[in-house]
């Protein structure tokens, strides 16, 4: 899943070098974005099981 989110920001780089049209551009970068905070919300919830 890492991954997959790290392959979408780079996208989203490549699309606002590349592209002309704005709303791909702004497109790519909100699909980032919200699979960004996904995967963020999803490691802030889990536990670590720690023992010290």
């Amino acid at each position: 899943m890492d991954t997959i989110v790290f392959a979408l920001i780079l996208a989203s780089a490549l699309l606002i070098i590349f592209v002309k049209k704005r709303w791909v551009v702004v497109l790519g970068f909100a699909v980032a974005f919200i699979a960004t905070a996904f995967l963020f919300s999803h490691h802030v919830t889990s536990t670590l099981d720690l023992s010290f």
